[in-house]
């Protein structure tokens, strides 16, 4: 039930499963754009009620909405089931895919982009189910 596709046009050309917010952290709905791209970043949430949190290097990160990203999983493999603090999580693999499919492009060497009137980011839509 907790799917990524990638679409062009009206073609899906990825799919895989993904894990995005459990009870009290949903992941936002809506049609939003990927603002901005990072090679890699640190999560955290220092407040959080369920224990203090912080991890650096977070491999392809895609924030789409305030601090909502798609990105890399590396510490948990339940993909396809709600289990996240309010972010999209992908495998590793299918996060740096979606990470060079999407919009806005990182120009080679570079760590990290945003989205402008030159460099559009990818639309995203989610929908709970």
């Amino acid at each position: 039930e907790q799917t990524l596709v990638a679409y062009e046009g009206d073609t899906p050309v990825y799919a895989t499963t993904v894990a995005t917010g459990r009870e009290g952290h949903e992941t936002p709905t809506g049609l939003f754009r990927i603002q901005s791209k990072h090679v890699t970043t640190t999560m955290d949430d220092l407040t959080s009620e369920e224990g203090a949190y912080q991890i650096e290097d977070v491999p392809w990160t895609m924030y789409f909405e305030g601090n909502y990203a798609l990105h890399t999983a590396f510490w948990h493999d339940q993909f396809g089931r709600v289990r996240s603090h309010g972010c999209v999580n992908l495998s590793p693999a299918d996060a740096r895919w979606v990470f060079h499919w999407a919009g806005p492009h990182l120009p080679a060497s570079w760590h990290a982009v945003f989205a402008d009137r030159e460099r559009v980011g990818t639309w995203v839509y989610i929908t709970s189910s």
